[in-house]
């Protein structure tokens, strides 16, 4: 796999769940394409659930995150992240824009971190009422955790569609791209409405592999299994 003729704006990191080993080799191949920024879709590490979330799980899972960001920091490029459902909530790093707005590489991003139904016990759920109520400037770029529902981004490999239906509406009403993960074995790309919308796989387990997306423009997507050589390439209308 060689870099595009043409500098991408962004490489998409999905489900790192602090897999270093896979993020160095993620990393690595973003250093030969060299995009202008970096985003990443969430579950940077791992918070545990209700069930397990103790004060040292909480330890270990800052000393990951800790670990994760600071790997992607290390290369350099400006970055944003919104936190999956695996990670805390509330995370104070400044390239976290969950439920606000930036821009990098000249194209405004959104983040929605996070992902329902709010009944599993994880670190960061939500209901989609919440999502429905949740107030973002106008963006190019839509960067979530949850994938939208009923779409090849959201099947479980039990055939279950597990998506957002809120994140959906939020797509199928804007014209730009959205970016998503959190369902590790439905790497892909899909149309909703005038919306582009990817979603990059996993580092962690389960179904984890080296593999990661960019974004040439708002009209043109592709992703990168490193461990297979497979690429595949989507343009808008095409």
């Amino acid at each position: 796999m060689s870099p595009p003729a043409l500098r991408p704006a962004f490489a998409v990191i999905g489900d790192v769940h602090a897999s270093m080993e896979l993020l160095r080799q993620v990393l690595d191949r973003i250093d030969e394409v060299d995009p202008q920024a970096v985003l990443m879709v969430g579950d940077l590490a791992c918070a545990g659930n209700g069930r397990t979330r103790r004060a040292s799980s909480i330890q270990q899972y800052r000393e990951d995150l800790a670990m994760v960001l600071a790997a992607v920091r290390q290369r350099g490029r400006p970055f944003a992240f919104v936190p999956g459902n695996h990670d805390l909530r509330d995370l104070p790093e400044p390239e976290n824009v969950d439920g606000r707005g930036t821009t990098l590489a000249g194209l405004r991003v959104s983040g929605i971190g996070g992902a329902g139904p709010d009944i599993f016990g994880f670190a960061y759920e939500w209901q989609e009422d919440e999502i429905r109520r949740l107030r973002l400037p106008a963006a190019d770029v839509l960067l979530c955790h949850a994938p939208p529902r009923e779409t090849s981004l959201d099947r479980t490999h039990h055939g279950w569609h597990v998506g957002s239906t809120a994140i959906r509406e939020r797509a199928s009403a804007m014209r730009g791209v959205l970016l998503c993960g959190h369902i590790h074995e439905s790497a892909g790309a899909a149309m909703l409405n005038d919306c582009l919308c990817m979603n990059v796989g996993a580092l962690g387990r389960p179904f984890g592999r080296p593999c990661l997306g960019f974004v040439q423009d708002l009209d043109h997507l592709w992703h990168e299994d490193l461990g297979t050589g497979r690429v595949q390439e989507w343009r808008r209308g095409g």
